[in-house]
Formats: structure tokens, C-alpha cells, sequence
């Protein structure tokens, strides 16, 4: 089984990941469609500035910028012929406990063999274990949350793996960003 696991995209603001994410071409393309939402603002321009002046952009256009690299880094999962059955977004969620009580109900299910079933072929060899593909870019608490307490069930085999650090042809910068920041256990905010 897999889910799919958004996170709330914190890593947008240091300028380091806005530029390595700028190379990944699905990412690129995501931000030119998203270009036409956002007439008045050259999102690239945007994405290029410094920390202390991408502070000062209001809320609403970084969120669009969270969720055009978020969409983008998901069609160069699916392109890679990767589904999920459950997809999660911390933004569809007020606390943490709600989206921790979601995974869980979702982990109980299959384990008792409940209506959790895929109706995609392709994923019926996925059966015996759970694979979570976290969304940046950058992690949260919940991350860090699965890392800790679910990947410790032993009544299941649960796999945490990064969109970025899984795709062989991305795995140039994100490991080093993400190592940095899971030793020091603290959400990437």
C-alpha cells in the first residue's frame, strides 16, 4: 500500500531549495502553468530572491508557489508509474493529531484486512507493506512523527522514503538538505 503524504512545504523559503527545485523540468513546468493564475508577479522572479525579501511575500502567493512545486514534484512521481491509495495533505488538516489519527486508522485497517483493498493492479504486491512518499520540499512534524512512532509497528513493514531522495536523477542535493535537518530533529520550517 502507499501513501502519498504533502507536507506543509516550509522548505520554500530558504533560497538554497527554491534554486535546486528550479532544475527539476516538472517543477519548471508546474510554475509556467502556474504563471497564468499569477498575471502581475513573475513567478521565477520570485522564487529567485533572497531569504529576507522572500519573507515579505504575502501568504497567499507563496502558497500558490508551495503547491505549484508540490504539484510538480508529484507528476514526476506519477510519471514514473507510481499511484498511491491514500493521498494526505497537511494543509487539509487543522492539527497534527487529526492527520496522526487519519495514518493510523489507514495502518489498523489493513492490518485487520478491512475495506483498504486497491482496485489498481498495480499495487496489489504492495499488500504486505506500507511505502509513505513524503512531498516537499521540506519536512514537518509529522515527518518526523512517522519516522519515530509508525516505522516502529512490528505488526507491519512501513518504508518512509522522499520524493526528491527516491528519484535517482534528483538525489544530487537533497540528501545533504535532508540529513541536515533530520539530525537535528526539527521540522524544516
Amino acid at each position: 500500500m502507499r501513501i502519498l503524504y504533502f507536507t506543509d512545504g516550509a522548505g520554500i523559503d530558504l533560497q538554497g531549495i527554491r534554486e535546486s527545485v528550479l532544475r527539476i523540468p516538472e517543477v519548471l513546468t508546474s510554475l509556467r502553468r502556474g504563471q497564468e493564475q499569477a498575471r502581475y508577479v513573475d513567478l521565477m522572479q520570485v522564487m529567485s530572491l533572497p531569504d529576507d525579501e522572500f519573507r515579505q511575500v504575502p501568504s497567499v502567493l507563496r502558497t500558490l508557489l508551495i503547491n505549484l512545486v508540490q504539484r510538480g514534484l508529484h507528476q514526476r512521481w506519477v510519471n514514473r508509474d507510481q499511484r498511491a491509495d491514500l493521498i494526505l495533505r497537511r494543509i487539509n488538516h487543522r492539527s497534527l493529531s487529526d492527520l496522526k489519527h487519519e495514518i493510523e486508522n489507514f495502518l489498523s485497517k489493513k492490518m485487520s484486512g478491512s475495506d483498504v483493498a486497491t482496485k489498481d493492479l498495480h499495487l496489489l504486491h504492495f499488500m504486505d507493506r506500507v511505502e509513505i512518499t513524503i512531498i516537499g520540499p521540506g519536512y514537518d512534524e509529522v515527518e518526523f512523527w512517522l519516522r519515530k512512532e509508525v516505522i516502529t509497528r512490528k505488526d507491519i513493514e512501513v518504508q518512509i522514503k522522499d520524493v526528491i531522495a527516491a528519484d535517482p536523477h534528483l538525489s544530487w542535493f537533497w540528501p545533504q538538505v535532508r540529513d541536515s535537518f533530520i539530525d537535528n530533529q526539527q521540522p524544516f520550517i
